[in-house]
């Protein structure tokens, strides 16, 4: 036997001398920040406690704060104990069984713990106390349970050291685990402050190991001069597998840290280019946003190319007008979009798969036909943006009524342009374009449930206060005050703006645009409404409109002057007397509201008009309420010092009148949709499914025999060009607000659809034929008996009412008024 072998065997049952090697030390530390920093960065992306991506976050963290910052780093550290002046017989040994369960234990205790942290962004101080006391015994756990698990050697504690590393880990993990989620609420947990908190969570675990290292004695049980026999775990394989749970939670952070830096640039990208964006609240006021901080977001296009120098897309211009009113009706275009998304396609090939639509090349320059591409984006984009969300295109929101730049700029500039004039066209300091990006805002409220879906499938719901800032900074806004304008957005949506039934005073006031156009006056809070005040009555009878016609054209001083005296007069009918005593108190307190001198200058609509109020209840359209109006034009160069009024552009204002809930005018609408767009995509078809259409083309062969088969029958026929549209046998549409829809869906060559505000009369021109109907007809159309029509009479002949247009609203009666009394 070797003297060595016979020198160590003396140490059988002794307490054997350590040392420390200072490199595994550091090394510890190490490893336990890596799983600390990756348990963090898994925890910040919790939005909820339920569903798959919550429950893979959950159960993530747990594995990197067990796995790698507590058990790899237990392992580690051990490494740095040496035994017996360095002999390899006389080193630490691991029983395989205790090691296995010292990896699982600490994992399932930090489920438990991280559980009882909730996700919420509320900080519970209650919460945080539990887990941060099962992270903190979890540490303990493992530890001891490891340190149980050493089969050469029996470890020796001072009660001291015990009880001290119990604190140690109970209250470092608690305060790590405090300011994590403090910051993590407010959102300001920026990458380098979930780094630091990172610091002081691994400082609980490398703390807690190393206090009850050092006051741990190690007896050896028996010496093994044979230990690679043995079934005993080596140190050096548990720095295997340390190592290789360390890489995979570095690779987890450079995925992390891969995917923000790229989240950045294509914020930055986008804040040049037209972006549609999601703003969804819930009950709380809260807004939902990614768990970086973003907005759901989709790009429309790179850029808004207009037809001219002047041609600004902001709210006062027609394809912003398309959009707000298509964002009321999404079901108008639902099933066009996958034929949109082929029409954009194509024209992108046709420009090169580089190149962004420009509308000056495309089909055309005119509003109808240069905005096509342009619009058919935004229908896509939102289209995309449901789907980012896992949300019906119906239910994604509509659209605000405001747009925002977008872009960076340098200080100086930016200090440079916050002292520009006010801008008459805002009537407050001017937002000016110096970036080239512009964002709209899709904006809808979710109920509970619909929010606990959306938070369950990874998005968080913040406070506007907390986000702002972040959501302002990530995706480049130029506001101001955008706190106050996502307020705005919350109470845009979940408030009705509609006149209640009755009878109101209002003012009508225009002031002219410098670049084209009018404003009007309208509310702050509800920039779809006039300055009205609500009359005590319900009803305009005839004696009252009589009375009121008297008074036409008349100032609001000579109106207040003459109805105080008539007032006073004691042989006025009692009626009249109160009708005149309430018209005069309403118009004081109509004058007081709007605040300018001018106003005294307005002058009466005697003639009452009808605008949409609400109506009898959610199912049922606008009813109709009556305005008595005054006209005022303000000069060019008045700004709306008031709190509560501001310009808006008339024509918006127009068409906001169009998209009140259940109004009739929303099937209008979809019925000039599906005219507008059916053909161009439908023109598409042929040449994307097959290419061009030729005059040997089966598509073409297969089309004219069917027009001969339905001829053979003796099927009822209308002779029609080559290409026009046939119905199918199969579609029978009744003539409601979407059988139109229905039938340019259906069509396969574009051509000419009729409609129920469409009448046409088609007679034979043979002699002795008689009109009659035809049962497999549309409803609506007489056909001739095709048998009837002599070979060279064949024809047809009709007339045609002129396609229904948008009805006028009360603003276009009103600003008729405006104008004849200039």
């Amino acid at each position: 036997m070797p003297i060595d072998t016979l020198l160590w065997q003396n140490w059988e049952g002794q307490i054997v001398p350590r040392a420390f090697s200072a490199g595994y030390v550091v090394l510890s530390y190490l490893v336990s920040y890596v799983g600390a920093w990756t348990t963090l960065e898994l925890i910040n992306r919790r939005t909820a406690g339920r569903g798959l991506y919550n429950w893979s976050l959950l159960f993530g963290s747990s594995i990197s704060m067990g796995g790698v910052s507590i058990w790899c780093m237990h392992y580690i550290s051990n490494q740095a104990i040496i035994l017996g002046d360095g002999e390899p017989s006389m080193q630490i040994a691991y029983s395989p069984l205790f090691t296995t369960v010292s990896f699982f234990v600490p994992i399932l205790v930090l489920l438990a713990a991280f559980t009882a942290l909730g996700s919420d962004d509320g900080v519970s101080l209650i919460r945080v106390t539990i887990g941060g006391t099962l992270a903190g015994l979890a540490i303990c756990g493992m530890h001891y349970l490891g340190q149980a698990g050493i089969s050469n050697y029996t470890s020796g504690y001072n009660i001291g050291n015990v009880v001290g590393s119990v604190i140690v880990a109970v209250v470092a993990s608690i305060v790590a685990l405090t300011v994590f989620f403090v910051l993590r609420a407010t959102w300001t947990n920026s990458l380098w402050k979930r780094a630091l908190c990172g610091l002081i969570l691994a400082g609980a675990v490398f703390g807690m190991h190393w206090l009850a290292s050092v006051g741990t004695q190690y007896r050896l049980r028996k010496y093994n001069p044979n230990p690679s026999g043995s079934h005993d775990i080596t140190g050096n394989t548990t720095v295997i597998v340390v190592i290789v749970l360390s890489i995979a939670a570095c690779f987890i952070l450079i995925v992390f840290a891969f995917l923000a830096q790229r989240r950045r640039s294509n914020s930055a990208d986008k804040a040049r280019q037209v972006v549609l964006a999601c703003a969804i609240f819930d009950s709380n006021r809260r807004i939902m946003v990614t768990s970086e901080g973003l907005l759901p977001n989709e790009k429309v296009t790179a850029s808004y190319i207009g037809l001219s120098q002047d041609d600004v897309f902001g709210i006062s211009y027609p394809v912003f007008h398309w959009l707000f009113r298509t964002a009321r009706n999404w079901g108008s275009v639902s099933g066009l979009i996958p034929r949109m998304r082929q029409h954009v396609e194509y024209k992108s090939t046709l420009l090169g798969s580089n190149s962004e639509v420009d509308l000056n090349s495309n089909e055309g320059k005119t509003f109808d036909s240069g905005s096509i591409i342009f619009r058919e984006q935004f229908c896509i984009a939102a289209a995309d943006l449901a789907k980012q969300i896992d949300e019906p295109l119906e239910d994604i929101g509509i659209l605000f009524d405001e747009i925002f730049n977008t872009g960076q700029t340098t200080k100086s500039r930016a200090r440079k342009l916050a002292k520009s004039q006010y801008d008459l066209e805002r009537d407050e300091k001017a937002i000016p374009m110096h970036g080239k990006g512009q964002l709209l805002f899709l904006v809808r409220q979710a109920s509970a449930k619909e929010a606990g879906k959306l938070a369950a499938s990874g998005y968080r719901f913040a406070d506007i206060k907390n986000i702002a800032p972040l959501v302002a900074r990530s995706m480049q806004i130029n506001c101001k005050d955008l706190n106050s304008r996502l307020a705005t957005m919350n109470e845009y949506v979940t408030e009705t703006h509609i006149l209640q039934p009755g009878v109101h005073l209002a003012c009508f006031a225009l002031r002219a645009r410098i670049r084209s156009g009018f404003e009007v006056l309208v509310r702050k809070d509800a920039r779809n409404q006039l300055p009205t005040t609500p009359l005590p009555f319900d009803t305009l009878e005839d004696w009252m409109v009589e009375y009121l016609s008297q008074l036409d054209g008349w100032t609001v001083s000579a109106c207040l002057k003459h109805l105080r005296l008539k007032g006073k007069v004691s042989d006025l009918l009692t009626e009249e007397q109160k009708f005149v005593t309430q018209l005069h108190d309403t118009l004081v307190v109509l004058e007081s509201e709007i605040d300018t001198p001018l106003f005294s200058e307005a002058r009466l609509i005697a003639k009452p008009v009808s605008a949409p109020c609400r109506g009898a209840n959610d199912v049922e359209k606008p009813g109709q309420a009556m305005l008595i109006a005054f006209r005022l034009i303000f000069p060019i160069q008045y700004q709306a010092r008031s709190q509560t009024f501001q310009f808006t552009p008339l024509s918006f204002f127009r068409i906001q009148q169009y998209v009140y809930k259940n109004s009739p005018d929303h099937a209008i609408f979809a019925r000039k949709i599906h005219r507008e767009f059916g053909p161009i995509l439908n023109k598409q078809r042929p040449s994307m499914d097959g290419g061009p259409m030729n005059p040997r083309s089966p598509r073409k062969a297969n089309f004219l025999g069917h027009v001969r088969g339905m001829k053979s029958r003796g099927s009822p026929d209308v002779r029609r060009p080559l290409g026009a549209w046939i119905p199918s046998s199969r579609a029978n549409p009744s003539l409601d607000s979407t059988s139109e829809i229905k039938l340019v869906e259906t069509q396969t060559f574009g051509g000419i659809m009729v409609s129920q505000e469409i009448s046409v009369d088609i007679k034979e021109l043979g002699e002795g034929g008689a009109d009659r109907e035809s049962e497999d007809a549309i409803r609506g159309l007489e056909l001739c008996n095709r048998k009837e029509v002599s070979h060279g009479q064949m024809g047809t002949r009709g007339r045609a009412m002129k396609e229904v247009e948008d009805p006028e609203t009360y603003v276009d009666t009103l600003f008729t008024f405006c104008m004849e009394g200039r």
